[in-house]
């Protein structure tokens, strides 16, 4: 089995794992729901450490904090968007690129566990678009606000992230912020 392959095994069984042992559902909660359901689990969650300062990072927009968490080697993958950075640089990259194309973007965890070097996250990302949003002309997100679940993956070795795999559904933020999410279909001619 490829290091790819077992890492999305991994996700896929820590994922499962926490929805079943906390009941939360992974989609997304109506919009009055949301502060009742945070407040809840940021009252009895305990995050591990390293989660902590990743979520403290991201809260922040501190491209070096998130990089001195990674191993040389770590890599931070963003599915929904098909982007990978490795090292402490490209984590700082990847952070820095977030925060110039989507303003007050925000981690809000709703719950994690820890499984040997693993970590699962669930957690919803909001933030607004601004206006160096990197979308094609003619589409354009700024000052359009979303709230998606994501749910995360980090793989650790000795203290240090190895692999953050972020899954969530880019059809959803594009939906919340009025562009196209999929195959555009022309309206009817008739």
């Amino acid at each position: 089995m490829s290091r790819v392959t077992r890492r999305r095994v991994t996700a896929t069984a820590l994922v499962a794992g926490v929805a079943l042992t906390t009941g939360i559902a992974l989609t997304a909660p109506s919009a009055s729901a949301v502060p009742a359901q945070e407040a809840a689990a940021a009252q009895r969650q305990h995050l591990p450490r390293l989660a902590q300062q990743w979520v403290n990072a991201w809260n922040t927009g501190d491209g070096a904090a998130m990089g001195a968490l990674f191993a040389p080697d770590g890599v931070y993958t963003d599915h929904a968007f098909q982007a990978a950075f490795t090292g402490p640089a490209g984590a700082k990259l990847w952070v820095e690129l977030t925060m110039r194309s989507i303003a007050n973007a925000k981690v809000t965890v709703k719950n994690a566990f820890c499984s040997g070097d693993n970590i699962a996250v669930t957690w919803t990302f909001s933030g607004t678009f601004t206006d160096k949003a990197a979308l094609t002309p003619p589409y354009s997100a700024a000052g359009k606000s979303f709230a998606v679940p994501v749910s995360t993956v980090i793989t650790t070795r000795h203290n240090l992230i190895t692999a953050v795999d972020d899954y969530y559904n880019l059809a959803d933020v594009l939906r919340q912020v009025g562009l196209p999410a999929g195959p555009f279909t022309p309206p009817s001619m008739g």
